[in-house]
């Protein structure tokens, strides 16, 4: 073995000891306290994969536990395989899915998120309030409220 293959062989094992080099998609929790901002970005990172990206399967994956508790009543079990395959299904069926976040709260183990949701361009949008539960870092429970457009907008304030 040369210096220079043993000088590269020792920096990439300190960098995987440190969590630097890592597959592709990997996400390392090797500091992961699970502080308020860091569940938000978790929470963001699921969110932008899953919806945004339109990528549900990889996304639940990666950011959601095991045991992930669903409490929306359209799914039926309320696991994260039942969750993902509704989502995937959703989009499937809908011409163009778009997602759009518009803010998010942080506080302790749960994420609030305030997004839009457009079925199609041009289409009226839905609006939904997510509140996710985390802990180490993964997503374990999440609760939903989605409001349809509205039928007649008499408040002069948006929703957004």
């Amino acid at each position: 073995m040369t210096i220079k293959e043993l000088l590269v062989g020792t920096a990439l094992l300190s960098c995987s000891a440190i969590g630097v080099a890592q597959a592709p998609g990997a996400q390392a929790n090797l500091t992961c306290i699970g502080s308020a901002e860091e569940n938000r970005k978790v929470v963001l990172s699921f969110y932008n994969e899953a919806l945004v990206g339109l990528k549900p399967r990889p996304a639940f994956e990666r950011h959601m536990s095991a045991d992930f508790i669903e409490h929306k009543p359209d799914v039926p079990e309320g696991t994260r395989a039942a969750t993902a395959s509704f989502l995937e299904q959703l989009i499937a069926n809908v011409p163009q899915p778009k997602w759009t976040i518009e803010r998010t709260i942080a506080e302790g183990d749960l994420v609030f998120l305030h997004a839009r949701f457009s079925p199609a361009p041009g289409a009226p949008e839905y609006a939904i309030a997510d509140v996710f539960r985390l802990s180490g870092c993964k997503i374990v429970e999440h609760w939903d409220v989605v409001a349809p457009p509205p039928k007649d907008q008499r408040n002069p304030n948006a929703r957004f």
